[in-house]
């Protein structure tokens, strides 16, 4: 009887009266093998039975926390500490790396935890996760053709090197569904005082009544020297006050320039 094949990886399946099972079958493994579900990223004894404290890491790719594919090369020859507990995992970069202790809170990809003996593994257990959930509402990232955040949900920004939005002024920026444009030109501050603090104003109302003297002439008052420094002081008011906010405007410029919004 003729062989046939399974219909998804095509792996032989010989016939009653076939000869030489040994054929299809060596294939069906290295088939197996191969598939990156199975032997991607496998990590296992550098000979069967164990007979040193090596392990080797298959190569295979995996999903970096941005959402891009990154490949690891394979590690053939893995040293191991003697009657230890190891924890095997790449790196968001890709780096083979391992632990005594745990895996690492950080962003890692888990592979394998590795017992040995006095002189040889005794266990491994595979810790990669093949499957995951997918769908809109699953993603840890947005997709680099964009898309909506869950209601309530935060960026959290670094306090070291901090987040930066845009790399060059020519790029463009639109918030609240306004046309996205170029970073605004540079603003020229020839009066530089700033401040974040916006005092009080102290007016002088227009019903104030000033006294004013007469001359013998009727119909041409004079003023008083009360009235001109009443005049001088609400004078003085409105100029204190229109600095205080050239300064706050200043400084306003000075925040929103630095964060880049602002030319």
């Amino acid at each position: 009887m003729a062989t046939t094949y399974t219909q998804q990886t095509r792996l032989a399946k010989p016939g009653p009266a076939d000869r030489d099972w040994n054929v299809p079958l060596n294939a069906n493994a290295d088939a197996i093998d191969a598939l990156a579900p199975v032997g991607g990223l496998c990590v296992a004894t550098t000979e069967v039975p164990s007979a040193s404290l090596n392990v080797q890491a298959a190569v295979g790719r995996y999903q970096r926390r941005d959402g891009t594919v990154g490949t690891f090369a394979g590690a053939p020859t893995l040293a191991l500490a003697a009657s230890t507990t190891t924890y095997v995992y790449l790196t968001d970069a890709g780096v083979l790396t391992t632990s005594t202790s745990s895996l690492p809170a950080t962003s890692h990809v888990p592979l394998a935890v590795v017992v040995t003996g006095a002189s040889a593994v005794t266990s491994v257990t595979d810790l990669r996760v093949v499957c995951g959930t997918v769908g809109s509402d699953a993603r840890p990232f947005l997709p680099t053709a964009g898309g909506a955040m869950a209601d309530g949900a935060t960026i959290a920004a670094g306090t070291t090197t901090g987040l930066k939005i845009g790399t060059a002024t020519t790029q463009k920026l639109g918030f609240w569904n306004a046309t996205p444009v170029v970073r605004p030109g540079t603003y020229t501050q020839t009066y530089a005082a700033n401040t974040r603090t916006l005092a009080a104003y102290t007016s002088a109302p227009a019903s104030t009544a000033y006294t004013g003297l007469a001359t013998g002439q009727a119909g041409t008052p004079y003023a008083q020297a009360a009235d001109l420094n009443s005049l001088r002081s609400a004078y003085e008011n409105l100029r204190v006050f229109s600095e205080n906010t050239t300064q706050l405007l200043n400084a306003l410029i000075n925040d929103l320039r630095a964060m880049g919004l602002l030319g």
